[in-house]
């Protein structure tokens, strides 16, 4: 199979993103992408206790029926 240039597009954009910072990386992603991309627990990890509170209220309306 021959080496086309999208082979080379694909090639030198892999080396270039390889030298960016992470910074660099996600600058540009919106904020929805980029939380899509973390696990659930490293999400929760991010919230202030405040945000933790309503959560914990929300799941427990949440599984007793009320919305």
């Amino acid at each position: 199979m021959a080496y086309t240039f999208e082979d080379f597009k694909r090639e030198w954009t892999r080396e270039k993103l390889a030298e960016m910072t992470p910074e660099e990386r996600l600058r540009g992603l919106s904020p929805e992408e980029r939380v899509r991309s973390l696990r659930p627990e490293d999400r929760l990890l991010e919230l202030s206790n405040e945000e933790l509170v309503r959560l914990k209220d929300l799941l427990e309306r949440r599984t007793s029926g009320q919305r």
